[in-house]
């Protein structure tokens, strides 16, 4: 036996087949694996844990019909390729409750007719040959079915969004219910959201409540607290701006958190508007020409949230690195090569920098956070003893800040010196636990609608959440300019209304996102060191080894 496999190992015909088979059998068993590696800096083509909390929940069979044509233009075909490849690969998590079908509507009339009935219409894509442009029409859209229910995603080309277009479109798919748990305070003062782009402005968070949230969550009421109570239904409300509340509105909001419900506030302290010499200036109103100054209800508000352990003081806080780098228009036209320059109104505090908490549950997936013209927040425990407090942003030690008066026009503050106050500055902050009420059984309003509660109710918590900047999720950061950083900014505050409606499962993918890097200083030393070093480094290495080289040959025939 020894013998014959002996001899069979100096069979080269015999090694040459056993070699072909062996890598075909290879290629057959490892064909189900994926074994890829994602070398992008933001991880944006691995899956999240949030494709296996969702995937792994599923009532029932979950159908997934991907319509993809063959016959696209090859600068698509690779993009294209990957989207199909981490379909494939989420389809994977869960093979028992999750089946793949792939489509072609190029080659097959019966695909095509399926992704019509299906409410999939093909795209346009250009295809660049010879110097010309022709238009291709391509299929790329998909249909998610479960039991009864069923969903269509129409556009599905980018691998980058795929993950989070299916789960999205699945959880509200699986949703008992279109209502959302979520409403917006609708006072005077308060922040609106229009649907209608014309309306939108630096006071308006409509594409927020309309394309971010509503998509995915339902549609978002409105509630009026000076008029009406705050439904038992809803878990979350959101104050936006500087609501101008009566006690009525006041006593509403009081007994709401006694019940156990979750306020996340964008606070307003300042009104103002820019000057028209500079890029921020189209979108802007309210207070003197590039001059703020305190909203009427910053004192009224502030004597109610400080029952809580808030106040939110009316200052601006200025960061000399961690902010916003721009180039005002005035600069673009008068000097094309202009340097952007730092805005430090602008604060974008970072996980890099240490000013983003990385323990709480509400920011230890962000990565950076944008906060124009914020203001710092001051934090009275004392007030709650039933309550933990936990900073969830803050500024830089070498953080400065301006009170009262303060000037926002960008090329003035850049020209202000920043003197670095050697403290943090709280930006943003987490009120969690039993919380007393504002009220006495003496001081309830008159015509209120509901029992007065003295204290969070037993077995139910309360919680806060209070940001001193309202235009994190402002319509003005919708921009092109901007657009990265409001996305980031989207994800986050997404992020922190599931955190305090208790649901985790999109955490992970909606902070899959690419963030607009810090603009780092460069020196006159510095710029001359990597000058030179640019123009010689090069030349004197070349010389120094032909150098050597002659020295070598030279010592060699001696």
């Amino acid at each position: 036996m020894i013998e014959f496999f002996s001899k069979l190992n100096k069979n080269y015909k015999f090694i040459s087949i056993s070699t072909f088979l062996s890598f075909f059998l290879f290629n057959y068993l490892i064909s189900d694996f994926y074994c890829r590696k994602d070398l992008s800096r933001e991880n944006r083509f691995n899956l999240t844990d949030s494709t296996e909390k969702v995937l792994q929940n599923l009532p029932e069979k979950l159908y997934i019909d991907a319509f993809y044509s063959s016959d696209v233009p090859g600068e698509h075909k690779a993009r294209l390729s990957l989207t199909r490849e981490l379909i494939k690969e989420i389809a994977n998590v869960n093979r028992k409750k999750v089946e793949l079908r792939f489509h072609d509507p190029d080659s097959n009339e019966s695909d095509k007719k399926k992704a019509t009935e299906a409410g999939i219409k093909p795209a346009q894509l250009n295809q660049q040959e010879r110097g010309s442009v022709e238009i291709k029409q391509a299929y790329f859209g998909i249909k998610l079915t479960v039991g009864s229910k069923s969903t269509v995603i129409p556009n599905a080309y980018f691998a980058e969004a795929i993950e989070y277009q299916i789960l999205s479109s699945l959880k509200k798919m699986l949703k008992k219910n279109n209502s959302s748990t979520v409403a917006i305070l609708k006072t005077a003062g308060a922040f609106l959201a229009p649907e209608q782009t014309q309306g939108m402005g630096k006071d308006t968070f409509g594409l927020f409540v309309h394309r971010a949230f509503a998509p995915e969550n339902g549609e978002i009421q409105e509630i009026n607290v000076n008029s009406e109570s705050i439904p038992d239904e809803i878990k979350t409300v959101l104050w936006v701006g500087s609501p101008d509340l009566t006690d009525k509105g006041k006593y509403y909001i009081d007994q709401f958190l006694m019940r156990g419900g979750n306020l996340l506030i964008f606070a307003k302290t300042f009104n103002f508007q820019m000057g028209g010499q500079n890029q921020m200036a189209a979108m802007m109103g309210g207070g003197n020409e590039g001059l703020a100054q305190p909203t009427a209800e910053v004192g009224a508000i502030n004597t109610f949230l400080s029952h809580y352990g808030i106040e939110i003081k009316t200052d601006m806080i200025l960061e000399p690195d961690d902010s916003y780098a721009v180039t005002s228009i005035f600069q673009q036209l008068t000097n094309p090569n202009a340097e952007a320059f730092h805005y430090p109104l602008w604060v974008i505090p970072r996980k890099e920098s240490g000013t983003i908490n990385p323990k709480s549950q509400f920011t230890k997936n962000a990565s950076a956070v944008l906060l124009p013209w914020t203001s710092s927040i001051d934090v009275k425990s004392d007030k709650q003893p039933g309550a933990v407090y936990t900073t969830l942003i803050e500024s830089t030690k070498k953080a400065d800040k301006r009170a009262e008066f303060v000037i926002v026009n960008e090329e003035k503050v850049a020209k202000q010196p920043i003197n670095a106050q050697n403290t943090s500055f709280v930006l943003g902050l987490h009120v969690e636990g039993n919380l007393k009420s504002y009220f006495t059984a003496e001081t309830v309003p008159k015509e209120t609608t509901e029992a007065f509660i003295d204290k969070t109710k037993e077995g139910k918590k309360s919680q806060i959440v209070v940001f001193g900047s309202p235009y994190l999720i402002s319509d003005m950061l919708a921009t092109n300019d901007y657009l990265p950083l409001f996305r980031t900014n989207l994800s986050f505050v997404l992020n922190v209304i599931d955190i305090l409606g208790g649901d985790t499962d999109m955490l992970s993918l909606r902070t899959k996102q690419v963030y607009t890097k810090n603009l780092k200083d460069v020196n006159k030393t510095e710029k001359f060191i990597y000058s030179f070093l640019n123009i010689l480094l090069l030349p004197v290495g070349i010389g120094i080894y032909a150098f050597l080289r002659l020295k070598k040959r030279t010592s060699g025939k001696r």
